[in-house]
């Protein structure tokens, strides 16, 4: 089975119109060679894919009217006119597996090539996990399962929808003490050129506590262009605390959407730092509501960008209720030819009132030909909040680089120090010695590979 990217000339002919002449045109048709997964067999999950797949062949991706301004910015390169073969249950060889974080400590959960791999997979009996094809004990999830991560909100969203094959299904209980995960979402070398479309629901349940990773690695080779579409829907109960971390370490010429969701209930708390070194295209897409009071929701990140790479961060928050908090603050190194987008919103309803947000977008320009994005924005409707919003974008600091080049470090490593010390604040968030090792000597390879260039 094939997925082929092509322009949908009939129903999208109207998006050729100057209107959306600025806009990279990057539609889903062809649909004689592609298929929808046949074995689901839960009729909740089923309606949900049903409708992904309606909405899929009703608006195409992207953009469509509704939703351009999402892509204003997005450079899709030559993805619409690529072939992308369906993925196959594939394993992780050992050579492979090393570069990878996973720790005994943590739940290891294993998805390879978009499927679960219950035998790499250990947890504990604190962690319930069961998919779609095997549901019992998390039976009732499903009826939240395509509520907090709705199709029809975003093109990719109801792809995924339309196209997920072994939705997984985790729930947290019973666990005062945070509980260790860590999430590993793999794409090796076996499936090249390829799709993969993960899709699972967590639920921590009242007055539980999670440590949660999300851990994405690309092992293809370097001119593989695979195209993943991760989504992922939580569901925060009364009382419940996520410390949410997240890794992108990608590479090559991939495509890369994620979607995570959250649905907030009364005093929980989700503390997320995400940190990302992109490929072709990447995009993490991260909203969180707060529907219950006293509820907390912090967003952090950090990502670095490199020669014709584009990384795009849409972060927002939604307050429905009063008395709740919320930060976001996110942090880009580019280099090269490469592209960033931050787009931050806080929606304050009505009703939030004793609201108190704050956006920060802080951006390092190593390059004079890369360039950033950046739209920090608040919406407000109640009259007693605290919120703020900015964002900065600056290059290397000449004074300091002489400073320590007067102290006898030769240049090359002072414009690695400047470097570092700029990305370790959101790096220490991690709270693990052992994550953090691993970041760090991420960013040490990474460094002298970017092509600083025409600040000095």
């Amino acid at each position: 089975m094939e997925l082929i990217l092509l322009a949908y000339d009939l129903i999208f002919s109207h998006l050729h119109s100057s209107e959306f002449g600025l806009f990279s045109l990057v539609v889903f048709n062809n649909l004689k060679s592609l298929n929808k997964p046949s074995d689901i067999k839960n009729k909740k999950i089923k309606t949900i894919q049903d409708e992904g797949w309606n909405d899929f062949i009703e608006k195409g991706l992207p953009p469509n009217p509704e939703t351009v301004e999402l892509w204003k910015y997005t450079n899709f390169h030559d993805l619409s006119t690529l072939k992308f073969n369906s993925p196959a249950r594939s394993k992780i060889n050992d050579e492979a597996a090393k570069r990878l974080f996973s720790n005994p400590k943590y739940n290891n959960i294993f998805i390879v090539d978009g499927f679960y791999d219950q035998n790499k997979s250990n947890f504990s009996d604190q962690v319930v996990i069961e998919n779609s094809s095997s549901l019992n004990d998390l039976d009732y999830l499903t009826n939240n399962f395509g509520k907090i991560a709705l199709n029809g909100e975003n093109e990719f969203i109801s792809l995924n929808s339309a196209l997920m094959q072994d939705p997984l299904f985790i729930s947290v209980k019973d666990c005062p003490d945070p509980v260790d995960i860590n999430l590993i979402i793999v794409t090796t070398d076996n499936s090249p050129n390829s799709y993969f479309f993960p899709r699972i629901f967590l639920q921590v349940d009242r007055n539980s506590s999670a440590n949660i990773i999300e851990s994405y690695f690309n092992l293809s080779e370097e001119k593989s262009q695979n195209l993943v579409v991760p989504v992922i829907e939580y569901l925060l109960e009364e009382n419940s605390k996520v410390n949410h971390k997240r890794m992108q370490i990608d590479s090559g010429n991939s495509y890369f959407f994620q979607f995570d969701r959250i649905l907030q209930k009364s005093d929980s708390s989700f503390i997320s730092t995400s940190f990302s070194l992109s490929g072709l295209v990447s995009r993490y897409d991260i909203h969180s509501d707060l529907v219950g009071m006293n509820s907390e929701c912090n967003l952090h990140g950090l990502y670095l960008t490199n020669s014709d790479q584009l990384q795009e961060n849409e972060i927002s928050i939604t307050h429905s209720v009063e008395k709740c908090s919320s930060d976001q603050m996110f942090k880009g190194i580019l280099a090269g030819n490469s592209k960033a987008v931050f787009s931050g919103k806080v929606l304050v309803k009505q009703d939030a009132q004793k609201t108190r947000a704050f956006q920060k977008d802080l951006n390092f320009l190593l390059s004079k030909d890369c360039e950033v994005d950046t739209k920090p924005s608040l919406e407000i409707y109640a009259d007693d909040v605290e919120c703020s919003h900015g964002a900065t974008a600056g290059n290397m600091d000449k004074n300091m680089l002489f400073y320590l080049q007067s102290r006898g470090i030769d240049l090359d490593d002072a414009m690695a120090m400047l470097i570092r010390g700029f990305a370790q604040e959101i790096i220490d968030e991690f709270d693990d010695e052992e994550i953090i090792k691993f970041l760090e000597n991420s960013v040490d390879k990474i460094i002298p590979k970017l092509h600083i260039e025409g600040i000095m």
